[in-house]
């Protein structure tokens, strides 16, 4: 599932009006980055998982052609299906040069259907040499508690000018922290505390 829907965001904003529902729908993939990156955890769902040694296969979709293709993952053990996954659902790639969230437009029992087209890069696992261990592919398992605290993130992109390369700054009881790409008002941020893990170094 996704961590919010344009709905949820302006209902938790109190905006009632579709001024800013493109800029909205931009944002929300950025927060989720942020909150990830922010919080050392890609909140991964731990039932419907698939850990893979050597058998994902990452192909970039193209509008080059007469029909578009859309970007997919392919499971030469065929257990996508059977581990869960199914279309509609927001999954996390973990590892490798795809880590990051996706959407499914449809599932098969070797094959995962992305809705992006040309926002993965090739990469079999077979020949990437570059990540040493497993690959895993999981359902976002975002916690509820989350959407207050990401609808505000959302807005303050939205809402506010940003400044190039902010760190952290503060003026008064004014502060920012700078969370994934982006800096947020600390009184934001708070609210991810809770779910931050400890980086290991």
């Amino acid at each position: 599932m996704p961590l919010l829907t344009v709905a949820e965001c302006k209902s938790l904003l109190g905006l009632e009006d579709n001024t800013y529902n493109e800029r909205i729908a931009i944002m929300l993939p950025l927060v989720e980055q942020d909150i990830a990156e922010y919080c050392n955890n890609w909140f991964a769902d731990t039932a419907i998982y698939r850990a893979s040694g050597s058998e994902f296969d990452f192909v970039r979709g193209s509008t080059m052609t007469s029909s578009t293709q859309a970007d997919y993952i392919l499971d030469a053990a065929d257990d996508f299906s059977t581990a869960g996954f199914r279309s509609g659902m927001d999954v996390v790639v973990l590892g490798g040069s795809n880590q990051g969230y996706y959407r499914l437009a449809a599932v098969s029992t070797d094959r995962l259907t992305l809705t992006s087209t040309g926002e993965i890069e090739d990469q079999s696992q077979t020949t990437y040499y570059i990540w040493p261990g497993k690959m895993a592919i999981a359902r976002a398992n975002w916690p509820k508690s989350l959407k207050p605290v990401a609808a505000k993130m959302v807005w303050h992109l939205v809402d506010e000018p940003r400044k190039g390369d902010v760190k952290s700054e503060s003026v008064d009881d004014y502060s920012v922290t700078f969370a994934g790409s982006n800096a947020y008002p600390e009184r934001v941020i708070k609210g991810l505390s809770k779910y931050k893990r400890a980086v290991l170094v």
